[in-house]
């Protein structure tokens, strides 16, 4: 017997090579061979046609092994997560090949696989589009639906999302229908939780002839499920756009002629799996098993960037009039102020670190700006215009009601956690008494805010009245960000009761959401649809619960959470279209993070993080799979800076000034086809991503006793040996300049948390254009007389560029 049979045995499933004929849109025949067949004929075709197949299968065993664990004593007492010592997940990687006789109408070919052991208890994933089936109840609302236009209130609102692709949690047909470029990776997967089973399959994004689809369809009774990747993409009849899955579908199949040949790739992994934790470690292990590790490519350095945005926020992000950084650049009342969320209040954290005296000050009077708004309940309201403060609900109905007071949760979350930061970086300092007491007293308004949710309620819920605190909508993870927060102000604060909080929290929403897969209300206008925001917030609240409390099992949860993250992630590059933007500009996506199910489009980074979470991960696991993800995202977030020598033109024509960027990476074409590879042109959040990436993530890490030595800047390095000491040569590829963030450490040093804004002690190094340099180290740091620009000691800044 065959592996693949052994695999296939395994799930109960049967694997065939199919083939579809299309009219237009509409199938109108297929056929199905099992593969054990191949070599054999498949014909298919009307009275008269002659067209069949002939098709070929090769077969080869693969192993994918986990992520390799650094360093010796560095994490002595941690408890590793459940299960992640299991031994390498074994499948297929299957090379088919179709060779078409004859000629024929427009067709497709396909990879199939048929489960005959199912139940709408198992999970299903397509990685950055479908958790969990997406079984939610749907509703019918145009962008940008909220929840104020629905008549279900309170805070055990029903879970609603919008119309998307979505298995279908009541009777009926159920089935979705998505292009490769809807996923992070081309790849679906599920679990059995009656059985303990897991399976996972990956193909290409695309073959020669376009654009490959994903399909699963199941039975009206549930009891049977059919996935098939086809080639070329054929979603029949209806696509999803923004909103909704009834835009009618262009997919057509291709016509061949005598001697066309289709080849696809496959990979199939069959295993036994614990829970839906175990499915998510399997996907993080084998996501790149065909493409095999993205390619990272010198561009821009993080400090050259840096500079770009710092000027281009004092020159057209500063609002002298109220004073503060607004979160864009047009006249328009999003684009103004809205706090945390799309980075109001978290770019300021990035000047204020690494700003020069100017940036320092505006951040220190952002904060002022912020707190001046908040409500006796401790709140914000989450958006402010030209002199006047709005609320966050989005319908125009004069009649709804309380219009100013709908808030998004998440936005006073990530409020609390970035002005603890804010604190963080001038206490770090070394000058007693320089966080203003407003600040400390707004500070501890907001997390009495949060406790007081937390007491009545149980959660934080996704929308409350920002006056008064009364939880409007239930549910969701979209306070996650609260956790981290209230375990920051335990600390800073020394008030036992938000620990107490943030730990019981912490329990709830892993057992709630990270237990069961599926995070749902980080952004503000997809209802609670699926979302990679809560999923890397609850991430990061982990981290912090596990730095502050020192406790192991939060370092687990942080483990779970991270695998569930990186689904979110572009495991590869995708080929974008020759004459789009990004065809031209030789983008590439590995790194980026899809945003959610509804909004089908990638994006440049973390919405609204700097990944240091991760890096977190990494010292407390010695992982490299975290690094890993964290040097894709941070690596690559710089290409879409829009800057004077290589502008990013938007999808109006026009080219977006330096310091630009779009949120819009575009794989999938929810907004068009001509909209795929182009750009937003507007001033986005995912500035404040990488402003806080250059300010929170190291440029380069090594620790010199393990060897080990990794870069997530634009600068090459490798430890080498020098008149008997240890260098640290680093090589600047680029045309730019580079200052280099370097932290470096023994091994056992990283067992020890970081904390709050630990960027601020690290070294930085300069090195030219094209230039090598190399820096001594003693003791796993720089050794005195290295040239390097140690962090500054004033509070306000850190001086002019030129003084690096």
């Amino acid at each position: 017997m065959s592996q693949l049979n052994k695999l296939l045995g395994l799930v109960q499933a049967r694997m065939s090579l199919a083939v579809t004929r299309f009219d237009g849109s509409r199938p109108i025949g297929e056929m199905d061979m099992d593969w054990n067949e191949a070599n054999e004929c498949m014909r298919i075709g009307s009275e008269g046609e002659q067209s069949r197949w002939e098709a070929w299968v090769k077969e080869e065993m693969i192993a994918v092994k986990r992520a390799p664990i650094i360093g010796t004593d560095a994490h002595e007492g941690i408890e590793p997560s459940a299960g992640y010592e299991e031994a390498p997940i074994e499948g297929v990687s299957l090379a088919i090949e179709w060779v078409h006789r004859g000629t024929s109408g427009p067709s497709s070919v396909g990879v199939r696989f048929a489960f005959g052991a199912w139940s709408n208890r198992h999970y299903v994933l397509v990685p950055g589009a479908v958790y969990d089936g997406n079984r939610f109840e749907a509703q019918a609302l145009s962008y940008a639906p909220c929840w104020s236009r629905l008549a279900e209130r309170g805070p055990h609102t029903p879970a609603f999302i919008t119309d998307i692709p979505r298995l279908n949690p009541s009777e009926g047909p159920s089935a979705i229908h998505l292009l490769t470029g809807d996923a992070s990776t081309p790849a679906l997967g599920w679990h059995d939780p009656a059985r303990k089973l897991g399976f996972l399959v990956l193909t290409d994004q695309r073959t020669e002839w376009g654009e490959t689809s994903i399909h699963i369809e199941e039975s009206d009774d549930r009891e049977r499920c059919v996935s098939e990747f086809r080639a070329p993409g054929g979603r029949p009849l209806r696509k999803y756009e923004m909103c909704t899955t009834e835009a009618p579908s262009s997919d057509s199949g291709a016509s061949f002629v005598d001697g066309s040949i289709v080849r696809m790739r496959v990979n199939v992994f069959a295993f036994p799996c614990e829970n839906v934790t175990g499915l998510f470690r399997a996907f993080a292990e084998a996501r790149m098993s065909l493409t095999g590790p993205p390619t990272l490519v010198p561009g821009l350095p993080f400090s050259a960037a840096w500079d770009i945005q710092q000027s281009k926020y004092n020159a057209m992000n500063w609002r002298e009039t109220y004073g503060y950084y607004a979160v864009g650049t047009v006249d328009q009342k999003h684009q103004d102020w809205q706090i945390g969320w799309v980075g109001g209040g978290m770019s300021s954290l990035a000047l204020l670190a690494d700003g020069d005296d100017l940036s320092a000050e505006r951040a220190a009077r952002t904060v002022d700006f912020m707190l001046s708004g908040q409500t006796e309940a401790g709140f914000f309201p989450g958006v402010f215009y030209n002199g006047r403060w709005y609320g966050d609900e989005f319908n125009d109905d004069p009649a709804r009601d309380c219009p100013e007071q709908w808030h998004i949760v998440r936005k006073s979350a990530d409020a609390l956690y970035f002005l603890l930061k804010h604190a963080a970086i001038i206490e770090r300092r070394g000058i007693p008494d320089q966080v203003p007491a407003s600040w400390r007293a707004g500070i501890r308004r907001l997390a009495d805010g949060f406790l007081a949710l937390w007491e009545r309620y149980g959660q934080f819920g996704q929308w409350i009245r920002a006056d008064t605190g009364e939880m409007l909508v239930g549910g969701s993870a979209g306070g996650a960000m609260a956790i981290g927060g209230l375990a920051l102000a335990a600390q800073w604060l020394d008030d036992d009761r938000y620990r107490r909080a943030a730990q019981a929290a912490g329990d709830y929403y892993y057992a709630h959401f990270t237990a069961k897969g599926v995070t749902t209300g980080g952004p503000g206008e997809i209802l609670q649809c699926p979302d990679s925001e809560s999923a890397f917030a609850l991430l990061e609240s982990f981290v912090v619960l596990y730095e502050t409390t020192g406790e192991p099992r939060w370092l687990a949860k942080a483990e779970e959470a991270a695998l569930q993250a990186i689904s979110w992630c572009v495991s590869y590059d995708f080929a974008f279209p020759p004459d789009s933007t990004f065809g031209r500009l030789g983008m590439r996506t590995a790194g980026s993070v899809i945003a959610n199910a509804q909004n089908k489009h990638s994006a440049p980074g973390i919405c609204t993080l700097s990944g240091d979470a991760l890096f977190k991960l990494f010292r407390a696991t010695g992982k490299t799979l975290y690094l890993a993800q964290l040097r894709d995202t941070a690596h690559n977030l710089t290409q879409y800076l829009s800057r004077a020598d290589r502008p990013v033109r938007g999808w109006d024509g026009v080219e977006m000034p330096p310091g630009y960027m779009s949120e819009r990476v575009n794989m999938s074409d929810w907004e068009g086809q001509e909209l795929v590879g182009e750009a937003l042109p507007l001033s986005c959040w995912c500035e404040a991503s990488l402003m806080l990436a250059h300010a929170e993530v190291p440029g380069v890490y090594v620790q010199p006793d393990t060897r080990f030595v990794w870069s997530a800047d634009h600068v090459d390095c490798e430890l080498a040996e020098s008149e008997r000491e240890t260098v640290l040569r680093l090589h600047n590829q680029t045309a730019f300049q580079a200052v280099v963030k370097l932290l470096a450490e023994s091994g056992r040093d990283a067992a020890t948390p970081l904390g709050a804004f630990a960027a601020d002690d690290w070294a930085r190094i300069a090195i030219g254009a094209g230039e090598t340099r190399e820096v001594p180290l003693t003791g796993g740091m720089p050794a005195a007389g290295a040239t390097f620009v140690a962090g500054a000691a004033n509070p306000v800044g850190r001086g002019d560029a030129d003084d690096r």
